[in-house]
């Protein structure tokens, strides 16, 4: 593969293809040599507002494609933070660390409310946040909020299902009993 130039190298493989289409200035004279720092009149991998429709272009190059060309320069034994231009991260976007930290932990302390399960109750809540009851709820005993139906009907059914539960033994016991009886006793003769 020594024998070929960097143009025909750069029509055949995607991340030459990237730097010769992208940042021509960067392709190096021979293939395979070390191209220079990205240097391409903007950043291919960012998302660009039209300021005339004030909304977002997407990036030319997606994320799934910017991956690809990322492990491509790995694979060539470059250093795609020098080869390739920066990747668009969110400013949400959680840091990769070492760690593997929960999405509550990785909240602003600010935004970050109660880290539980998805069904705590209201007062619950408040007692956590150490937040006063006010408005219509505030001389209220209980839960200042309602729930949703299966939430108010659950202890309700737990409990029916439990006394239904404790005779369900004898009550399977007495239907083996009559199934068995009714085979035993035959079938008629009359074919009506």
């Amino acid at each position: 593969m020594a024998s070929i130039s960097a143009k025909s190298a750069a029509r055949k493989l995607p991340l030459w293809s990237f730097i010769a289409r992208e940042s021509p200035a960067s392709l190096p004279a021979t293939p395979f040599a070390t191209p220079l720092a990205f240097a391409g009149p903007s950043n291919p991998f960012h998302p660009v507002k039209n300021p005339n429709a004030r909304s977002w272009t997407p990036p030319k190059y997606s994320l799934r494609r910017q991956k690809q060309l990322r492990r491509a320069a790995v694979a060539y034994g470059f250093d795609p933070d020098s080869v390739l231009p920066p990747a668009h991260v969110k400013a949400n976007a959680p840091v990769a660390s070492g760690d593997h930290a929960t999405a509550a932990e990785r909240l602003d302390a600010n935004r970050r409310m109660l880290v539980g399960s998805a069904h705590v109750q209201g007062s619950q809540v408040l007692d956590a946040l150490a937040m006063p009851k006010v408005g219509p709820y505030a001389g209220r005993r209980g839960a200042p909020f309602k729930g949703k139906l299966w939430e108010r009907q659950k202890q309700a059914r737990l409990t029916k299902l439990r006394t239904l539960l404790e005779g369900a033994d004898a009550r399977i016991e007495a239907w083996r009993k009559s199934e068995a009886a009714a085979k035993s006793k035959g079938k008629g003769s009359l074919p009506f």
